[in-house]
């Protein structure tokens, strides 16, 4: 059993993403990701990064207790992203509400 693992794996096909997708995310490689899903890699510098990639706190990634997502850090960037493609990718994975506030906000600001 690798619930660590599960979660990894979980987070990543609710947003519908390869392997190669959260590596490339996370800054590491499709087969960290895999090892990390199937139980092959317990301990990983990368965690930080994959848990930062899915928007999960690194305790719930790690141990599945706590808050699941992270609390808002005011220096952080909301999304940051390379292409206007990512930046749709990342705004979806928020959920509905938050799109439509970002859509409220664009036709707010474009008058």
């Amino acid at each position: 059993m690798n619930v660590r693992g599960d979660r990894i794996r979980a987070e990543r096909m609710r947003r519908g993403w390869r392997q190669e997708d959260l590596g490339r995310r996370a800054g590491c490689s499709r087969s960290i990701v895999a090892d990390l899903e199937n139980g092959r890699n317990r301990e990983s510098a990368k965690l930080p990064g994959i848990a930062k990639a899915l928007g999960v706190s690194l305790t719930w990634l790690e141990t599945g207790k706590g808050r699941k997502t992270p609390l808002a850090s005011t220096e952080a960037p909301y999304v940051s992203a390379d292409s206007l493609e990512d930046v749709a990718e990342q705004m979806l994975s928020k959920g509905p509400d938050e799109v439509w506030r970002l859509v409220q906000l664009l036709l707010t600001t474009a008058r």
